[in-house]
């Protein structure tokens, strides 16, 4: 869903006289936090993923690392466009997830769209999300909804996911009209 957002983004910007050169202006504060949040998420689903039980102790440990990193990053861009809901829905998200033993409950039959039985037997041993019980907390900040667009494979989201959709999409749009706020005050954007 997020590929198809930036990528639509994106169109959508440059067909409104929007300009990708301002893309290359980002100077983000605590990029690196950024990255290795998402570098610790995905490193211990491709090294321990298959591999170990995925317990509530191990799934929150690397669910409260990824966060914690990644907030810490995210907190000094607070101040640009799109930026807020982003955060937002992360943090939605974030308290599904410690709330449910580390991982992201996902109802299989999101609003109607259905996942494949592979994707749902995957879920047993995933380290990030679990089919939804009925013991699950947060229950409406889980993944229930469901998205089929333009995809042979059914996929689900979640409100946090809508929020975080929706900052990358006006901060895309913002950067390619406006450019990157560091880059107007040195008057490289016109």
């Amino acid at each position: 869903m997020f590929r198809f957002l930036v990528v639509l983004s994106l169109v959508l910007g440059v067909l409104s006289g929007g300009k990708l050169s301002r893309l290359g202006e980002l100077k983000l504060e605590r990029f690196g936090w950024i990255l290795g949040s998402f570098a610790v998420k995905f490193g211990s689903v491709l090294l321990l993923q298959g591999k170990v039980e995925p317990s509530p102790a191990l799934c929150t440990a690397i669910s409260l690392a990824t966060y914690l990193m990644l907030f810490y990053g995210l907190y000094p861009n607070l101040k640009l466009p799109g930026f807020v809901p982003m955060a937002s829905g992360m943090f939605l998200n974030c308290l599904v997830i410690i709330a449910n033993g580390g991982r992201m409950p996902v109802d299989p039959n999101g609003i109607g769209t259905g996942l494949l039985d592979s994707q749902v037997q995957a879920l047993g041993s995933s380290l990030t999300h679990q089919a939804i019980t009925g013991d699950a907390r947060l229950r409406w900040l889980a993944d229930i909804f469901g998205w089929r667009f333009l995809s042979k494979t059914p996929t689900t989201f979640s409100v946090g996911d809508i929020l975080m959709a929706a900052g990358v999409l006006w901060f895309i749009l913002h950067t390619l009209h406006r450019g990157f706020p560091e880059a107007r005050k040195d008057a490289r954007i016109n």
